[in-house]
């Protein structure tokens, strides 16, 4: 299902919504067939416990939550065999801006249309992310950052993470955006509980390239390409060639998309 112009509707209407992708990776985790992922991040034991059930919760009983679809029929199968609802299955790449830039599809001035409106939106915005991401706060207009390291965090530092949330969040209309790997999901899930009125978009890997210059992904576009349509959407901020970002590009060249 395409739900990126969905999205955008429930940024500017206020309207609760999940978004959260689960790919092979989350499927490798939850199955036990493997010990991390591409990224680097372990596959422990609580992982695997609390991704399963992040996963039948958002479908059987959360409001309004959309799981992105990976493209393999046997994931897809894996998924379907823990839940009793129907699963509501959103494009993989609804946040990913995904090699649809080279054609300049509808999908990409769909996702560039959502990323403005989440810039310009008047709601409370907080980001969870690797440090390298700093660049995403200016860009996004960002209200608070929350640091993770880049793999490794989830089994020593969720709780924390959900209680500063929901100490910034509170009563008020906010959104939530997640840059953290496979625990990104259960975060969504937690945050969704005690946090219903709110929206959570898993961005997961989109705006490596952009706020990094590392391709984290192995996209068919250059760095340059993806600067020049943000700054055609006027969101890129006159800061954003500042010297003081030039330790991001070095760390994020050996740390980022170390599969590749």
């Amino acid at each position: 299902m395409e739900i990126t112009n969905y999205l955008t509707e429930c940024i500017e209407k206020n309207v609760p919504v999940s978004f959260s992708k689960y790919g092979d990776g989350e499927a490798c985790c939850v199955s036990g067939n493997g010990n991390e992922n591409c990224d680097r991040d372990p596959m422990t034991p609580k992982l695997r416990t609390k991704l399963k059930e992040s996963f039948v919760y958002m479908v059987d009983t959360a409001e309004n939550a959309y799981l992105g679809l990976w493209h393999d029929t046997s994931v897809i199968d894996f998924w379907k065999q823990f839940v009793t609802k129907e699963i509501k299955w959103a494009k993989y790449h609804t946040m990913l801006i995904d090699n649809d830039l080279n054609e300049k599809s509808d999908s990409f001035y769909a996702k560039m249309k959502l990323y403005k409106t989440i810039k310009l939106s008047p709601l409370k915005k907080i980001m969870v992310c690797n440090p390298l991401m700093i660049k995403a706060k200016p860009l996004l207009n960002i209200d608070y950052m929350i640091h993770v390291p880049l793999y490794n965090w989830f089994d020593t530092q969720l709780e924390s993470i959900i209680i500063k949330i929901k100490n910034i969040a509170k009563d008020e209309p906010f959104i939530v955006l997640t840059s953290c790997g496979m625990g990104a999901k259960v975060l969504i899930c937690e945050l969704t509980k005690i946090l219903p009125h709110g929206i959570f978009l898993d961005v997961g890997s989109a705006l490596d390239l952009l706020c990094t210059k590392k391709d984290s992904r192995g996209r068919e576009y250059s760095y340059n390409m993806m600067f020049e349509e943000f700054k055609k959407q006027d969101m890129i901020p006159n800061t954003w060639d500042h010297p003081m970002y030039d330790y991001i590009y070095k760390t994020a060249s050996t740390s980022l998309g170390v599969h590749f």
